[in-house]
């Protein structure tokens, strides 16, 4: 994966991070108007973007060549962000265009506020249209699917929940990248669900009720990411149970990890 580097824009992305239980395995830089940022982006005194989208973006324009730096053999940029904020808005769009004039590929996974955030989450879905034109791909997560999903769940659990999906879903996305990535997630816009369970028919039921994002198997065929270590009998219980379910022949992709009780999911969005 030497050709392949996240970028972490923004607060709240960095947020959802560091409650991660592992961090992710691939070049991570972490982007942001403070002293968090692994790029200096602000003069000594500034006081960040404060919400400002604009300045955010000319932020990262006027950073361009400690970014180039960064991509210089770069493939494939991930851009992870939760949208609503000044630098998780601005900065993607900048680094996708400078990425873009490089040659490379950009893969964005975003996510919404949640919803009593009102006021971020309207400009979080204001801008996804912005996100669908800078990106090759799109991997969208709702912050507040996890409280409907789990709404027993307190807060500082979704937001772990939340963590260990995203770590896990970018890790996998990012060794993903070392094949035909392109064409297996032949849609632009994806969602994801991840579960766990000893028996793969059962996570893999539970995965398509507890997907991030809302979305249908109806809007085209899922992609499956399973332990490495899934013989012939688990593969092709998942693949009847999908197809018994939706009448859809998903693609079941092993992963490299061995994990057996782990069980990935992605499934097109439609209509944005």
């Amino acid at each position: 994966m030497g050709d392949v580097i996240l970028f972490v824009c923004g607060g709240g992305a960095r947020a959802v991070l560091s409650d991660a239980t592992e961090a992710p395995d691939i070049p991570t830089v972490f982007m942001n108007s403070n002293s968090s940022s692994t790029i200096v982006m602000t003069p000594e005194g500034m006081p960040g973007t404060f919400g400002d989208q604009f300045l955010a973006y000319s932020l990262a324009l006027d950073n361009s060549d400690a970014i180039r730096e960064r991509l210089q053999g770069i493939r494939v940029v991930i851009i992870f962000s939760i949208l609503g904020g000044g630098s998780g808005i601005g900065m993607p769009l900048g680094i996708s265009e400078i990425a873009h004039e490089m040659g490379c590929k950009v893969v964005s996974v975003v996510g919404l506020p949640m919803e009593f955030e009102k006021e971020r989450r309207e400009k979080a879905i204001g801008v996804l249209p912005q996100v669908l034109d800078y990106s090759d791909r799109v991997f969208i997560l709702d912050m507040g699917s996890i409280n409907r999903i789990y709404p027993d769940v307190k807060f500082v659990q979704i937001l772990r929940m939340a963590s260990r999906s995203i770590v896990f879903a970018v890790n996998n996305l990012a060794h993903a990248i070392e094949g035909p990535f392109f064409s297996t997630f032949s849609k632009k816009i994806y969602t994801f669900a991840y579960t766990n369970d000893l028996d793969p028919s059962k996570a893999v039921t539970r995965a398509m009720d507890s997907t991030m994002f809302e979305t249908s198997p109806d809007f085209g065929k899922m992609i499956v990411l399973v332990s490495s270590g899934f013989g012939t009998a688990q593969v092709e219980s998942i693949f009847y149970t999908i197809v018994s379910m939706t009448g859809i022949v998903p693609d079941i992709v092993k992963r490299e990890d061995r994990e057996d009780t782990k069980v990935l999911v992605f499934l097109p969005v439609h209509g944005l």
